[in-house]
């Protein structure tokens, strides 16, 4: 129940964000001190992504909407989109004093990072992150087919990790890029070099 009265909550929220954008065309918007305030409004735990709320507005409501909830164009300005994945949580052979130690993510991370809760939300699992967040790009209006993505491995872990689980994490990145099965890394990576989808690093 408790639930079912938060995605109510959320969507009101988002219905709210969209009608005031919509209802202040003219004027200069700040899109996220607009968010925050409205989230607090309804006293929502986070502030929903942008591709959370356009999923709320009609295809005519979103053409108006895109161009201004696109976030940071010079994320695809040079054609390079970034897209973060994290590893599973493990223990970590530092002992390094600033580190926040989450226990949900990776220990360098506390597990409420962007990437760290989309982690978490597809359970880890590195083909449904690239996946997800391929969508999360095309929703909120960046070029993805026919570009270049930049995959980022988040986790200060990872290396300390078993080599068979950091080649089949990549392996599985790489798959989900190119919409290709791979047996190998190696046979990942030949099928990322011809892919519509290029990653350069």
């Amino acid at each position: 129940m408790e639930t079912a009265a938060a995605e109510i909550q959320e969507k009101t929220a988002c219905k709210e964000i969209i009608e005031h954008v919509l209802s202040h065309r003219e004027d200069s918007i700040e899109i996220n001190k607009l968010k925050m305030k409205i989230c607090q409004k309804y006293r929502l735990s986070k502030v929903p992504s942008n591709s959370e709320i356009l999923s709320h507005a009609s295809e005519q409501e979103k053409q108006y909407l895109l161009p201004l909830l696109r976030k940071k164009k010079t994320r695809t300005i040079s054609g390079i989109a970034i897209v973060a994945v994290m590893s599973k949580p493990a223990p970590c052979p530092g002992t390094c004093i600033y580190c926040p130690g989450g226990t949900i993510a990776p220990k360098s991370y506390s597990g409420h990072e962007p990437a760290a809760m989309r982690a978490i939300q597809n359970d880890f699992d590195p083909y449904s992150q690239v996946k997800s967040r391929l969508k999360q790009l095309k929703a909120i209006g960046h070029r993805i087919d026919g570009g270049k993505i930049k995959l980022v491995i988040m986790g200060g872990t990872f290396l300390s990790l078993p080599q068979d689980y950091q080649h089949y994490f990549v392996r599985r990145c790489l798959e989900a890029l190119t919409d290709t099965p791979a047996n190998t890394l190696d046979e990942a990576k030949k099928n990322a070099e011809h892919s519509s989808i290029r990653n350069i690093g």
